[in-house]
């Protein structure tokens, strides 16, 4: 690759110019270091804040009735693994010794992929939530016996063990390049092509359904009981809003990443200038959009589940009140050490509140004035 001041002095000629040596420009950049070392490392903090805060009210007793709470449960903790992971090497990258080649190469072989393996657990789970979802609006009276929490468990679990799977063979293959091209493109079909086509005809039917039945709900209401109906409406039909959404921005989100990966099966360095462009701006889209996808959940959960939101004001105020309980606490037991340090002054009182003298030497001067003085009288008597 060329140097900076061989680029600067020489033309630019745009047949050469390729995504590499762009890529390796803009990391050493201002423009990448903005980006994927700061910007990108400060979403995935903050995505890691909204999901484990996500986690703790999912566990809250009144959110353990919900229809999809374990499959919830299990999109936040991968949501917590997937960008944490991917944003490790850049953290070494941009913070850490460049000039540890080893530690940069095992970062690269041995962490990466499980960001790869959490990516594949978090788009088949919002598959496997939209897909129970689509079966309770259908078959409410079936959803009983199919989406149990037994179910949800099992599937978590399939999930789990297909994603150590599927990135095993990175670990011993990883000195073939040959071999890794062919698991490159197992694991885009796998990851990404095939849930993210699942995910929108999900989405589609999904849709459709809601759409069809809110409106027949709404035209065939009973005259015995029309608030309780309403009820019930409103509160599944904003479960499925919620369910929708999530679907609707991992299929935006996944757009890019999906569009980058095909891209570069075809031509995995594109040498011209308008596609070594093209292949760069996708890259940093398709970054930011991942963390995005993985960190938004919990503003969808707020905005969207009236349950969530309660259950995340009574935790707010639990840990208020212990708060206050505990400040209470500190001050009764600076208190009563203050009351204890003065009854034990009171009980040795000074004579002269100037003098610094200790107790046993003002008696001992006492006692001796004292013998001054008798033999003073006795003197004065005998004369």
């Amino acid at each position: 690759m060329a140097s900076t001041n061989e680029l600067s002095t020489e033309p630019l000629d745009n047949s050469t110019i390729c995504a590499d040596q762009l890529i390796s420009e803009l990391l050493d950049g201002r423009l990448g270091r903005i980006i994927w070392g700061i910007l990108q490392i400060v979403l995935t903090v903050v995505g890691d804040i909204g999901n484990i805060l996500t986690l703790v009210v999912l566990n809250q007793r009144l959110m353990r009735k919900g229809g999809v709470n374990n499959l919830l449960q299990g999109l936040a903790i991968s949501d917590i693994v997937a960008p944490t992971f991917a944003c490790i090497p850049h953290l070494f990258y941009y913070y850490g010794p460049r000039e540890n080649d080893s530690l940069i190469n095992f970062i690269n072989l041995y962490v990466t992929p499980i960001a790869t393996g959490a990516t594949f657990c978090s788009n088949w789970i919002v598959v496997t939530i939209t897909s129970f979802r689509l079966l309770i609006v259908l078959k409410p009276l079936y959803s009983q016996v199919y989406c149990s929490i037994r179910n949800e468990k099992k599937v978590l679990i399939i999930i789990g063990l297909c994603s150590i799977l599927s990135i095993t063979p990175y670990y011993y293959y990883h000195r073939n390049p040959n071999a890794m091209n062919v698991l490159r493109v197992i694991s885009a079909v796998l990851s990404l092509l095939c849930p993210w086509v699942v995910c929108v005809i999900l989405w589609i039917l999904l849709l459709r359904i809601v759409n069809r039945e809110i409106g027949t709900k709404r035209s065939n209401e009973f005259t015995l009981h029309p608030n309780i109906t309403a009820q019930r409406l409103k509160s599944k039909s904003r479960i499925t809003k919620m369910i929708l959404i999530i679907c609707f921005f991992n299929i935006i989100c996944q757009l890019p990443v999906l569009i980058l990966t095909v891209l570069s099966l075809l031509n995995e360095n594109p040498c011209t200038y308008a596609p070594a462009i093209t292949f760069v701006c996708l890259l940093f889209l398709s970054n930011i959009l991942l963390i995005v996808n993985h960190s938004i959940n919990f503003i969808i959960y707020s905005l969207t589940n009236t349950k969530f939101r309660c259950a995340l004001k009574i935790m707010c105020r639990r840990l208020c009140s212990f708060y206050h309980h505990r400040l209470i606490h500190q001050q009764i037991t600076i208190s009563t050490k203050y009351d204890k340090v003065q009854n034990k002054i009171e009980r040795y009182p000074r004579s002269n509140s100037n003098s610094f003298e200790n107790p046993r030497l003002i008696i001992s001067m006492r006692s001796i004035n004292s013998t001054k003085y008798n033999m003073n009288k006795t003197t004065h008597l005998l004369v």
